[in-house]
């Protein structure tokens, strides 16, 4: 025994020296390793910025560049578009127009033993027309399996083989249509040039490593730099219909690329932007014209933190966002007619360089901070009532499970928004609805403190199950500990570790 042990010591040993042997000498990196953005003094001069929020704006800027895989999309000429076909189905939403069956992963912070695949395909926008768009699957390593219920048909089938066993190898992977939240406006934006995937382990690896397929769409204008005449995509910033039409279109292209590895079955799950579009894709298959083929195999689905309701209680950075994709819709709109002149600057500079997230909320709450829009915007024109009849995911009928979750401590979707939708939805239509309510918790930490409700939430649509209680339902959760003793915030990130001299930043440098 003693021998034995001793051995096995000594293997491990030398296979511990094999491999510290072959590593790289450790190099110091910085988040923003992968950009050396810096403003130009006419830029800073005319945005009307301080030194303080000059520094902190190209930090922000370096930051969001060094997170793009590749160098983003326009830098990867996987965002180029082939050409058009001569075939009468190439404008045709839902048609796939490049596949990228694997994607190198090096580049990108994925989750271990997932694997990456892209595709570009044609959608169509609010107004009806067809464009280019870009998607993502990430892959489970092992794809889940359900004991499922047999119907009557599949209990007369079993002398044929049909038991529904999980012990047989899985043919295809179980699907979770994923819809992002707020990422940004440009091309660049899109999750599937981030190297996380924009949203990480707060849903994509999660599902992927409990087993699911992710589909997952950009939405139009995020990824692909501009359709086939060369003119620029615009990104429908909060209208859920049109957000669920790259869903649903994403899911047809991703079954062409991968014949038989995807489900037929699908669960539908977005979060914040991507709560509303995944609650738009509920209504949109009540009704869908674009064919039985992704209307027969929907199961469900889950509307994290959603907006349902784009002016009540949106801030001014919202709103501001929500400007600046009118005009694809409503060409007689004028961005400036909701800005002010300090907004209308800061706009310019924004669109410019084509920041995300961040780098608008230097510009809008920094140490100089700006009023950028008017107080009077909602009433100064008329179009900010009609894009929210148009864009609210909400008050009509769905179809259903669907799940509604929300945290109370939310600053971004109000919870009391939320819970209004809710109410008005129950009180005027039919259907299965259960509104989670998370206490205390904030806008994408819900996600994090749900995540066994909303995983098993798919696992039992899976299964073939029906809703525990039917009609419109609450359920309320309360943490085990007393609240105040959570994390309420994330305060990380991945960071991408890749290169040989990054890699003593990882767990056993592997």
């Amino acid at each position: 025994m003693y021998r034995s042990s001793a051995l096995t010591a000594a293997v491990l040993s030398l296979a511990a020296s094999s491999v510290l042997a072959q590593i790289s000498p450790a190099k110091l990196q910085s988040t923003g390793f992968n950009s050396s953005f810096t403003l130009t003094p006419s830029q800073i001069e005319s945005a009307g910025l301080s030194g303080t929020v000059a520094t902190s704006f190209e930090n922000v800027i370096r930051f969001e560049r060094s997170q793009l895989a590749n160098g983003g999309p326009y830098e990867d000429d996987f965002y180029a578009l082939p050409p058009l076909s001569n075939s009468s189905d190439s404008l045709k939403p839902g048609v796939l127009l490049k596949v990228q069956p694997f994607t190198n992963a090096s580049s990108f912070t994925l989750a271990p033993n997932t694997a990456l695949s892209r595709i570009l395909y044609t959608t169509t926008d609010f107004n009806g027309t067809v464009i280019p768009a870009s998607a993502f699957v990430l892959w489970p390593f092992t794809p889940r399996q359900f004991n499922k219920k047999p119907s009557r048909e599949a209990r007369g089938q079993k002398a044929l083989g049909d038991d529904n066993s999980t012990n047989k190898p899985a043919t295809s992977a179980p699907v979770v249509l994923w819809t992002h939240g707020t990422s940004g406006f440009f091309p660049s934006a899109a999750p599937s040039t981030n190297r996380n995937l924009w949203y990480g382990n707060a849903a994509p690896f999660t599902l992927a490593l409990a087993g699911y397929a992710v589909v997952a769409p950009d939405y139009a204008g995020l990824g692909v730099r501009g359709s086939w005449d060369g003119s620029k995509i615009p990104h429908q910033y909060l209208a859920s219909p049109a957000g669920a039409h790259d869903a649903l279109y994403a899911l047809r292209a991703a079954w062409a690329a991968f014949p038989g590895r995807l489900s037929e079955e699908y669960v539908v799950m977005g979060h914040s932007q991507g709560g509303g579009v995944a609650w738009g894709t509920a209504e949109l298959l009540g009704e869908f014209a674009g064919g039985d083929d992704v209307s027969r195999g929907y199961l469900g689905a889950i509307a994290a933190s959603p907006t349902t309701d784009l002016f009540a209680g949106s801030s001014p950075i919202v709103v501001a966002w929500v400007g600046m994709a009118l005009r694809s819709i409503f060409p007689d709109f004028d961005p400036a007619a909701w800005l002010t002149p300090a907004g209308a600057a800061r706009m310019a500079l924004y669109r410019a360089v084509e920041g995300q997230v961040g780098a608008w909320q230097q510009l809008a709450l920094g140490a100089d901070a700006v009023q950028t829009v008017r107080d009077d915007y909602y009433t100064a024109t008329w179009h900010a009532g009609a894009y929210a009849a148009l864009a609210n995911a909400g008050r009509k009928a769905f179809r259903g499970p669907l799940m509604v979750l929300q945290g109370t401590a939310d600053v971004y979707i109000p919870y009391e928004v939320t819970s209004a939708t809710v109410e008005a939805t129950c009180a005027e239509v039919e259907g299965d609805l259960e509104y989670v309510v998370v206490n205390g918790t904030g806008h994408v930490p819900t996600l994090d403190a749900a995540r066994q409700i909303w995983l098993r939430w798919i696992e039992e649509r899976f299964e073939g199950k029906p809703v525990e209680r039917s009609g419109c339902v609450r359920t309320d959760v309360q943490s085990f500990l007393p609240l105040d003793r959570y994390q309420a915030t994330g305060t990380w990130f991945e960071q991408w570790a890749g290169a040989g001299e990054y890699s003593y930043q990882t767990i056993l440098g592997l």
